[in-house]
């Protein structure tokens, strides 16, 4: 029989889970889905997404350099670190177009 855990998550290494927190949920690695139970005690399973338009209210409570996260779903408000995994080497703006 094979070893029974958690499977190998890639993103691990890729994306750390939040390690400083502010007023809201932490994000856990790799996380899509929200996690917050409704009063039955089933998870809302509605889709994660940055939230680019957060108020700036809502940004003050975050911790200082996490992005905020929103439920579709429940609205609940998630924190996280930046995705850098989206883009890992992405190159700097300069302004200038690349001439080829």
């Amino acid at each position: 029989m094979g070893d029974v855990g958690l499977p190998n998550i890639q993103s691990k290494e890729i994306q750390p889970p939040t390690s400083k927190k502010g007023a809201f949920l932490p994000l856990m690695t790799g996380q899509t889905v929200c996690t917050v139970k409704d009063a039955k005690g089933n998870n809302c399973t509605g889709h994660v997404k940055q939230w680019l338009t957060a108020p700036p209210e809502v940004m003050k409570q975050a911790a200082e350099g996490n992005t905020i996260h929103r439920c579709q779903r429940c609205y609940a408000i998630y924190e996280g670190p930046p995705q850098e995994y989206l883009h890992p080497d992405k190159p700097e703006k300069t302004g200038k177009p690349d001439k080829k």
